[in-house]
């Protein structure tokens, strides 16, 4: 027989790490993060067997509520297998009777399934109901790491492959960050979200399970001046020996490759020189958060230097995530996360290809129908009007004075 029971943190990770569809905020370091961000209540719960062997696990974050009630939500919802259907009921019925002992109108869940799988039926039979409220990133794209480096960049866009070649002349590379350097990834961001992210840090940075990582992409200015500068001799010396009295046409095509890439060498040692005198030996040209679980990643967030874009340098940066990725045995980059909402960002990781994933979206169960409209309904209803008369009420005072 099938009980609910709470799990301790450790029982949960251990679950987790064991499972293999699982995202970051299904793990006890996410709840505790809750708990402090939004003083939202975690609960670990898990269904375990007569073994007291653990079936299928839920974090459920406890939103408290007027008249004594409250919501439970399940971030990127259970740990479970929802091509099980007597599992799934079992722990349905299971967790609507805790929602009850919490005086909870609801339980919402955004599952990691798309509209196409047929584990989404499963659910609407269990009287799970599309949420329309609610508007989260319901897509990601997901790049293979199992692949070669090679297949993988054969599915970036010609705009990506290019700015890849491009930059292999700039001496730049991919650091990973302290705490002490977050600093400068809130300088790229304009300092936006700077206690979320920090908290995002101190909490999952030393967690065992599901880990924070601080990425810098480094430009090293005058190292770049030195290659740029031997690769304009060695171009000069190309066009020296081209016997320019008697070209034929293979000669003439050559010299005109040869003069287009001297005057971009020239560009860019104009531009870089630049760029030294005012940023000095090296600049900081974007910096990422990520999140690892397992052997998957996520991209948190992303920020770069607005100056240096002309350089296209952060397409080399985020290229360098994956391949460090790839390198050090991951197996999944997803591309984007609950975190990211920048479509300028989006667009950008859209160009590194990967397979696009749509997720089925947010469904509830309601479990109080009485609370849950008045909760939902009667609430924001009267607080409407009580907004709409304190703007009368300060309109006719001011029409007064």
């Amino acid at each position: 027989m099938l009980k609910l029971r709470s799990i301790s943190k450790i029982e949960f990770d251990n679950y987790i790490k064991k499972q293999n569809n699982t995202h970051f905020m299904q793990s006890t370091a996410w709840g505790e993060f809750e708990k402090v961000t939004n003083h939202i209540t975690p609960h670990y719960l898990g269904l375990v067997d007569e073994d007291n062997d653990i079936v299928a696990a839920t974090l459920l974050l406890e939103e408290h509520l007027p008249l004594n009630c409250s919501n439970l939500y399940a971030p990127r919802g259970f740990v479970i297998d929802y091509k099980n259907k007597r599992t799934l009921r079992i722990f349905t019925n299971k967790l609507k009777d805790f929602a009850k002992s919490r005086k909870a109108t609801s339980i919402r869940i955004n599952p990691s399934i798309t509209t196409e799988d047929e584990e989404l039926n499963n659910l609407k039979e269990l009287g799970y109901k599309r949420n329309s409220n609610i508007k989260l990133l319901e897509y990601t794209y997901k790049i293979d790491l199992t692949k070669e480096q090679k297949e993988i960049e054969k599915s970036y866009s010609e705009n990506v492959k290019k700015s890849l070649k491009e930059t292999e002349k700039y001496d730049a590379e991919l650091l990973v960050g302290s705490q002490k350097d977050l600093e400068e990834f809130f300088q790229l961001q304009n300092y936006q979200n700077n206690d979320y992210y920090e908290t995002i840090y101190d909490i999952f940075s030393n967690n065992e399970h599901t880990k924070v990582k601080l990425f810098l992409g480094k430009l090293h200015i005058t190292k770049t001046i030195k290659i740029l500068e031997k690769e304009l001799v060695r171009v000069n010396n190309q066009i020296a020996i081209i016997p320019i009295d008697n070209l034929d046409a293979s000669s003439k095509e050559r010299l005109t490759t040869l003069r287009n890439q001297k005057n971009k060498i020239n560009d860019d040692l104009k531009r870089f020189k630049e760029y030294k005198l005012e940023y000095g030996n090296s600049l900081t040209v974007s910096a990422a958060l990520t999140m690892e679980q397992n052997d998957k990643v996520w991209i948190l967030s992303e920020a770069n230097n607005n100056v240096l874009l002309d350089t296209n340098l952060n397409y080399r940066i985020y290229n360098e995530y994956i391949e460090y990725y790839k390198n050090n045995s991951f197996n999944l980059f997803n591309q984007l996360s609950p975190l990211e909402c920048n479509p300028d960002f989006n667009e950008f990781k859209k160009e590194f290809g990967g397979e696009f994933i749509e997720y089925a979206g947010d469904y509830v169960l309601v479990t109080n129908h009485i609370t849950n409209f008045i909760q939902n309904k009667l609430i924001p209803l009267f607080n409407k009007f009580k907004k709409e008369d304190i703007d009368e009420t300060s309109n006719s005072n001011w029409k007064r004075i």
